[in-house]
Parts: C-alpha cells; structure tokens; sequence
C-alpha cells in the first residue's frame, strides 16, 4: 500500500513539474511584429483574488538596444492557465495587428 502511495506521488510530482516548465517557457514567448523592432510577451502575476496578466513590450533590433516596458494588462483570472492563454492572444494581437509595422 506504501509503494502505490509513494509511486502516485512521485508520479504526480513530475507531472507538475512538467506542466510549471511547459508553463515557464510558453510565457517566455515574444511575439516579433512584421518590421522585427517591436516584440511582445505575456506575464503572469499573482495577485489578490486570482492571477493578472501582463503585457510586456521590448523594442529594438538585438540585445544590445533593447529596451522594454510594460504596456497593457489583460485582465485578472482566476487560474494562471487562463491568465497566460489570454495574455497570449493579446501579445499576439499586439505583434500582429496594433504595432504591425511600428
């Protein structure tokens, strides 16, 4: 019974393990607009009552001029999934439609 409960768990923590690191490199994501001078990211942040999410701009050509600043928010959910998958859309949508060729 001991060896069943300690193989559920073990299990169970790679698992989690695996979906935090998916998780970690799909917010790492930058969305690079047509002219390749701006690039977008969401970040998710906890924050009271759920989890926010955060559009991050970075501008320039390498990272040698890079700068960055934080430019919109795409609402407060109530999981970090949904959080990301809608900070996401939005830093898609920033790439590809509002700074296209900015």
């Amino acid at each position: 019974m001991n060896s069943i409960m300690l193989l559920l768990i073990t299990r169970t923590t790679r698992l989690l393990s695996c979906l935090s690191e998916a998780m970690r490199q799909r917010q790492a994501e930058w969305f690079t607009n047509r002219s390749g001078h701006s690039s977008f990211r969401a970040e998710v942040v906890q924050s009271d009552g759920g989890f926010t999410a955060i559009i991050s701009r970075r501008t320039g050509y390498s990272s040698r001029d890079w700068q960055y600043q934080q430019l919109a928010s795409a609402g407060q959910f109530a999981t970090a999934r949904k959080a990301l998958r809608a900070g996401r859309q939005m830093a898609q949508q920033m790439a590809g439609l509002r700074y296209r060729f900015d």
